[in-house]
């Protein structure tokens, strides 16, 4: 019985059934006795170059602010020599594919599986210090964006602080929609002296200037935060306010989001259905189980392309 729903997993949900059974429902660990599920296990650690950067980018930037929490700010003296070691490292690991000798060691220190590797996709121009110098414009443009903003001294006197919290801790981020842990994964949040809550999502990506539906999955993502401090910590709305920060473009683009009752209603109804969609595919029934048969395949050929797992679809069917 699914007793959790997160952004990302809706995400998957309405992208592909098949990526969501592969996902969410099929107990696969990559110590698992079955082959069969040991290959899912794999496939499920695959990640590719820009979510690789964007990992790394964010615990830069969450080792900041735990310096900044301290009192020990960093921004005059940035030295990137322990990000190149773990640049270097990681992507010697996952082109020379020692990912597939060495599984368990993925997501460990220096362990990578990167898509593009495992599907020999060509990177051409792509290798470690391209991608070192593309962390290190990213980071220097926070440390620009948070000397504006004055955030080491806001994090300072913050009454209260999440830094990229553990979504499944005893007090993690997050809150009840019948009866399913809505999980939270703010990058940052906090409590002003004034009583404000304040939360931040950073994107390493650039802002779309779209005005149709634009940015519209990460608004989404900013609707569920805001509800967290709402109805789990009794915070009323208009003191809560979410911060979407791009820097994947020269000009650093930071919106600010604030909720009505209205806006309120109608994010607890698409929750509400979304919860309801992924239920589907849960049962209280052991004896019931699905296999992938019972899981519709994406819409788009793009999406199938992209995909980490298509190699075991394409065990059945052509993609």
């Amino acid at each position: 019985m699914v007793n959790n729903w997160s952004v990302s997993r809706n995400q998957v949900l309405n992208t592909c059934e098949r990526q969501y059974y592969f996902d969410y429902v099929v107990p696969a660990r990559i110590n698992s006795r079955d082959p069969k599920l040991k290959e899912i296990a794999f496939f499920k650690k695959l990640t590719n170059i820009p979510m690789w950067q964007g990992n790394i980018f964010h615990s830069v930037v969450a080792d900041f602010i735990s310096l900044f929490r301290q009192r020990k700010s960093l921004l005059s003296s940035m030295s990137f020599s322990s990000l190149k070691d773990r640049v270097e490292k990681e992507w010697a690991f996952s082109e020379s594919k020692n990912f597939r000798n060495n599984p368990h060691l993925i997501g460990k220190d220096g362990g990578l599986a990167l898509f593009e590797h495992e599907y020999d996709i060509d990177i051409e121009g792509k290798n470690s210090k391209v991608i070192l110098e593309s962390l290190e414009v990213l980071i220097n443009r926070f440390i620009t964006w948070a000397e504006q903003t004055d955030l080491e001294k806001i994090v300072q006197n913050a009454k209260r602080i999440w830094i990229e919290p553990e979504i499944f801790s005893a007090d993690a981020p997050g809150f009840i929609i019948n009866d399913v842990k809505v999980i939270v994964k703010v990058d940052l949040a906090f409590l002003t002296l004034d009583n404000k809550f304040k939360i931040f999502d950073w994107k390493t990506g650039g802002f779309s200037s779209n005005p149709l539906g634009r940015n519209s999955q990460a608004e989404f993502q900013l609707s569920v935060y805001q509800l967290w401090p709402h109805l789990s910590l009794e915070y009323p709305l208009e003191s809560i306010e979410a911060h979407l920060v791009y820097f994947g473009s020269e000009a650093i683009k930071h919106e600010t989001f604030q909720m009505d009752m209205e806006q309120k209603e109608y994010a607890l109804s698409l929750i509400r259905s979304s919860i309801a969609n992924v239920l589907r595919f849960s049962s209280h029934d052991d004896k019931l189980k699905f296999s992938l048969e019972d899981f519709d395949f994406a819409s788009s050929a793009r999406v199938c392309q992209q995909c980490k797992f298509k190699k075991l679809c394409q065990k059945l069917t052509e993609v």
